[in-house]
């Protein structure tokens, strides 16, 4: 299912993505903010792309500008949980960092979440070594819960984890 936004659009992950989805996982900076600890064999990310297709604990969507169609990230729903209701979301952005991209794909993937998957609470994940990313799930109205102390290894050091999540707007007023 295609996502619009007013200046993203999301596609769902197809093999038009591969080669920069590869490239992403296997980048130093990015690996390291996404707490990836080894690089990704050609293999290893072609049998990954393969079973997307037959999971149904998570969604993946390829972020691309809507100007020119260009890939710049991947974002998805990992580890759906049908019975609390609940999902991760994690991004990537490859390209066009620090413009409100993925702020925005946050944004669409979770009004997909909440009114099409009928999820009540999304949650993420972000290292303390990349406050540009708490910033942005911030900025997609989700909270900081918890900071999870020297929880993981990071640049040498163990580093805290942020914790933030958002809970569905229309369950939090009839509480």
């Amino acid at each position: 299912m295609e996502l619009l936004g007013k200046r993203v659009r999301l596609c769902p992950l197809g093999r038009s993505h591969i080669a920069n989805t590869f490239e992403w996982v296997n980048n130093y900076e990015l690996g390291r903010t996404m707490d990836r600890a080894r690089p990704v064999s050609e293999f290893e990310h072609e049998e990954w792309f393969k079973r997307l297709v037959t999971r149904q604990d998570c969604m993946y969507w390829a972020i691309e500008n809507r100007e020119g169609r260009e890939h710049i990230g991947n974002v998805w729903l990992w580890d759906i949980d049908s019975r609390h209701r609940r999902a991760e979301v994690r991004i990537v952005l490859g390209r066009s960092r620090g413009k409100g991209m993925g702020s925005e794909a946050t944004r669409l993937v979770t009004e997909h979440a909440f009114e099409r998957l009928i999820l009540h609470k999304l949650y993420a994940y972000v290292l303390s070594i990349n406050p540009r990313r708490v910033r942005a799930f911030e900025q997609a109205r989700f909270v900081v819960e918890g900071v999870l102390r020297f929880d993981r290894w990071a640049d040498e050091l163990y580093v805290d984890v942020h914790l933030l999540g958002r809970v569905r707007d229309a369950e939090l007023s009839s509480a």
